[in-house]
């Protein structure tokens, strides 16, 4: 994996050049110790003060807490970390690529796998936790169909709790808040909340409904009304059932492949995973670029 290739992926992009770059310098544990030590520093330049307002208003989570000051001075903690973060990282990337190498019908597959090493690259920028058990979902059939249904704490929740943390409450997060944004004081979209501590089940059609609503609202600037994170998470435990579905129930897989309307949203999902989500949620991190509207101020 090179930079070109990186380059390659996200040309023509909004901060393609940079966003490849600093992949490839994160990839060392050394650098991503540095990245670390910087983003947290460009991000809460109140350190632990401003981390605590925003984790004090969070309902309680065990065993996870943000990264303090203290863990930054660390020695122990840090190399810990990077370690982690450069892992995931290179894990990410390397799947990335392979994205673009395969045909089609394994594609859902790496995508989500890059997606899982990159949701846990960016919940561990933030977040101080031990190991992810699993995605954090599974794969349901009912009479409407697939679905999910949310598991345990894993890989899936830890990424709702580092989205608010850094401002993105969700529709899967443990607070109160929609994590919508407001039109002229009404919400733009009405939503049931799913908090992943209820375990909610959702059928892929309702999965897909949801996600067609939040696309269908923007500003003249391009910014979505909708939290990014809700597009990212809805869009993740739809892209979770379609690359299960790939590797696990081949025979209904071949059959959804039928269904051209389908598989045509099932690839402009990919499509806006691969080229507009991946580098937002890169944009909460590594990009560290003040302008961009997701960060939090």
């Amino acid at each position: 994996m090179s930079f070109s290739v990186l380059r390659d992926i996200f040309i023509g992009r909004y901060g393609a050049l940079e966003c490849s770059r600093k992949l490839v310098f994160s990839r060392s544990p050394l650098n991503a110790r540095k990245y670390l030590i910087d983003i947290h520093r460009f991000v809460f330049p109140k350190g632990d003060v401003s981390k605590n307002e925003v984790w004090g208003t969070y309902p309680s989570v065990s065993n996870i807490a943000p990264i303090k000051e203290r863990d930054l001075h660390d020695s122990d903690s840090m190399e810990k970390q990077a370690n982690k973060l450069s892992f995931d990282i290179s894990r990410f990337t390397d799947f990335l690529v392979g994205y673009t190498r395969v045909n089609d019908d394994i594609k859902p597959v790496m995508l989500h796998y890059s997606m899982i090493y990159l949701f846990d690259f960016f919940s561990r920028t933030w977040l101080n936790y031990g190991r992810n058990w699993g995605h954090g979902m599974k794969l349901v059939q009912d009479a409407d169909g697939y679905g999910i249904k949310i598991q345990r704490p894993a890989t899936f929740q830890r990424a709702v709790d580092a989205f608010c943390f850094v401002g993105q409450s969700s529709l899967f997060s443990l607070d109160d808040g929609y994590g919508i944004f407001k039109v002229n004081d009404e919400y733009a979209v009405q939503a049931e909340k799913m908090k992943y501590s209820d375990n909610p089940q959702s059928s892929l059609t309702s999965l897909m409904e949801l996600y067609g609503k939040f696309g269908s609202y923007r500003t003249e600037s391009g910014v979505g009304l909708i939290t990014m994170a809700n597009h990212i998470l809805v869009g993740y435990a739809i892209l979770f059932i379609i690359s299960s579905l790939s590797r696990y129930r081949a025979e209904d897989w071949f059959r959804t492949r039928e269904n051209r309307d389908l598989m045509n949203k099932f690839d402009a999902l990919q499509y806006v995973f691969l080229y507009e989500w991946t580098p937002g949620i890169l944009s909460l991190t590594i990009l560290k670029n003040p302008e961009w509207p997701y960060l939090r101020q």
